[in-house]
């Protein structure tokens, strides 16, 4: 993967959830994880291009039980997101099996292992055990809470967002999710 316009991120599930959820028109987040929820809209509004699905949370979107929701996500995953399919199905499977001598969840370790391959600068998780067990086990690949990859991005209060909710879109009436 070409590292050409800033830093290639990845979302995990949770994050992708939330993103979904806020761009269809939420409230204002209050509960807490608020700050980190804004965070991440702030992020998704100011970032050339888009955050980046690895092939697990793809497939943890296909097994979202409430076929209503699950079908809500599958329909932005295929207009807003670019899929990277695993290359090296083994490697990746390696790497996962090396990540769970830190943590239980496959899940999480292949998310990372998958990441590694493609070569992501981030992947941003608001799961604290993902984050706490595997944050420092990657040379390539640092898992970063949403809060800490916005800060990181040094963007001053009240800058331009590179793209905004339409104005049929509830979002685009409310501004929580401005900087």
């Amino acid at each position: 993967m070409k590292h050409n316009n800033g830093p290639h991120v990845g979302l995990d599930s949770q994050c992708l959830s939330y993103l979904l959820d806020a761009i269809a028109g939420i409230s204002e987040p209050t509960d807490s994880l608020a700050e980190e929820k804004k965070a991440l809209m702030y992020s998704w509004f100011h970032k050339q291009g888009t955050f980046i699905l690895t092939e697990t949370v793809i497939s943890e979107v296909s097994a979202i039980r409430n076929i209503d929701r699950r079908d809500f996500h599958e329909s932005f995953i295929s207009t807003l997101f670019l899929e990277y399919p695993v290359r090296d199905f083994a490697a990746v499977q390696a790497r996962a099996a090396q990540f769970e001598t830190y943590h239980p969840n496959p899940g999480d370790c292949r998310i990372l292992a998958e990441a590694e391959e493609l070569r992501l600068d981030f992947v941003v998780t608001y799961d604290h055990d993902f984050w706490k067990k595997l944050s420092n086990v990657s040379g390539t690949t640092k898992l970063i809470k949403p809060l800490a990859y916005w800060t990181s991005r040094g963007i001053p209060k009240g800058a331009k967002p590179v793209t905004e909710p339409h104005h049929t879109n509830p979002l685009s009436v409310q501004s929580w999710w401005r900087w």
